[in-house]
Formats: C-alpha cells, structure tokens, sequence
C-alpha cells in the first residue's frame, strides 16, 4: 500500500506554535525523524521551513506533508475555490521554503459544493511538478467516491484519526484497499489520558480524560510504554503514525519501536478495545468529520 515512500513514523506538528516548531523541528531531524507533517492551518510551516534550511541533512531524506485548508461550517471564512487551492499551495512551499512537496492533502470534506474543484486544483499542482503526491484527509467513502465518479486521478493516501478506541470503518477500509489508497493515522494516543490535556482539541469524554491508562498491562509485557505499544500497533497494521511531542525525551522515546514485536494475538486484543460508534476524539464536541455530508 505505500506506494508514495512515506516514511512509517514522522513528527506530528499541530498544536506547536511557529515560535516553538523550528527548535522542535531541529531536535526531531538530529533523533533520525524522516517526516515532518503539517498544515497551512497550523500556523507553523515558517518555523518548520527554518528548521529545514539550516539542516544539514538532503532535501531528498526528509519527507514532508502539508495540507490545504478547505474551510470549515459556522465559521466567517469563505470555503476555498480552485484559485485559492493553488495559491496556498504557493504559500506553503514560500514558507517551507521548499521547489516541491513530498505529499499534499486537503486537510478535510467540508467545502461540500467545492470539494471536486478543490481536487482538480490538487491534480494541476502535481502536473505542474509543485507537489509529488497527492491525497486528503477525514475522507470517508462517499466523499472520495465522487472523485472516482468523475474519472480523475484517485487520492494515494487519506490521512485520519486512527487509534484503538477509533478505528477505521469497515466500508472505508475495504474501499481504500480496492483503490490503493494508504491509510495514514492521526491521533494514534489519543487513548492516552493526558492527551492533548486542556486543549478544546479534545472530544474525549470526562471518564477517558481521568480514566486508567488502557493496555498497560500488554504494554508492560513488552517493556515498552503505552504510547509505543500505540505506535507500533498502527505501524504492524500498515499505517504510518505522525506522534507530536515538544519533549526531547518523549521525541526519542516515540522514534524507539524497533526492538520489540507485537504478537498477533495481542495486536488483536488492541484493535478489539474500540468503542461502537465512538466518534472520533481529535476534534471538539460529539463530531466526526468522517460522516459529514
């Protein structure tokens, strides 16, 4: 499934301020991270585009994702148009201060009535050799049918919330594998209690805020942390994971998966804690931008 050479762990990067994300940036590249993923809405590709230009390492070993944000309902901002797609792409490569992105992704599928035209704008950035690949996030089914529908080039990846308690659906699974299309996971902790503690970024429940840590008892079997345990459970399932920290420790300790492997038995023990129709926890309040119109 991964076609487009994305490396299987990269630092995942919203939350971090643009006055943080060039130092953070730095001591990720100095642990041996290969992938830096952002977005336009993050705020923090000028800091990442600093850390990259002073690196000593090519341009060819990093990997890089940004994303083109296509709006959002009850909010002031007008949906984006196919103009508007390009040129922000344009900004994102001024601000990374790259000629080309590795993968570029329409961050979600709100812009309901422009959600086509966006794609297309997405298709002419690589045929003008601006990104490499192309693909989207918090897609479902029906949204990326309608690219199918219209006989264009399909996404390669589809970036979205994936986690024991989130897992992908059944449908959306089995469309991306006919199609080719490599599920790329966000969120991966969020089952972790201080996830993302005291962001309105966090839809989770009181009672999983306070909760146990969950899995640690398989965790502890392997002599790993609960977050590892995480990581590696995406990674053996074929989906590359985008961990965020701004803690050197944690950096490191996120980039340590390699000595240890996770029994089939127990990988299924993980992926059976999901909760029925839990939504998904990444964004505010009882939402999930998968089942959007």
């Amino acid at each position: 499934m991964n076609k487009i050479n994305i490396p299987m762990i990269g630092l995942g990067t919203w939350l971090i301020p643009n006055d943080e994300a060039e130092s953070i940036t730095k001591d990720a590249i100095s642990l041996g991270y290969k992938h830096i993923d952002t977005a336009e809405v993050y705020r923090n590709e000028e800091g990442i585009g600093n850390a990259l230009k002073s690196s000593a390492i090519s341009r060819d070993e990093i990997y890089i994702t940004t994303k083109m944000w296509p709006g959002m309902s009850q909010q002031e901002e007008p949906y984006q148009n196919f103009d508007g797609a390009i040129k922000a792409c344009e900004q994102s490569l001024k601000l990374l201060q790259l000629n080309e992105i590795d993968l570029y992704l329409i961050h979600n599928p709100f812009a309901k009535e422009n959600r086509l035209e966006l794609w297309e704008a997405m298709v002419e950035l690589k045929k003008q050799g601006k990104v490499k690949h192309i693909g989207v996030s918090n897609y479902n089914v029906h949204h990326i049918k309608e690219i199918e529908d219209a006989e264009i080039e399909m996404p390669t990846a589809n970036q979205i919330e994936i986690h024991p308690w989130h897992i992908i659906p059944q449908p959306l699974d089995e469309y991306m594998k006919n199609n080719d299309i490599l599920p790329i996971a966000y969120s991966t902790l969020a089952p972790i209690p201080n996830w993302r503690e005291g962001s309105k970024w966090n839809g989770k429940p009181e009672d999983m805020k306070s909760g146990a840590m969950p899995c640690k008892d398989i965790a502890d079997k392997y002599k790993v942390t609960v977050p590892q345990l995480f990581l590696k459970w995406s990674i053996q399932l074929g989906y590359p994971v985008l961990p965020k920290s701004v803690k050197f420790h944690r950096l490191k300790e996120n980039l340590d998966l390699d000595n240890f492997e996770i029994s089939n038995k127990d990988l299924n023990i993980i992926s059976n804690i999901a909760i029925n129709d839990q939504k998904c926890l990444a964004w505010s309040g009882d939402f999930d931008p998968l089942e959007v119109e």
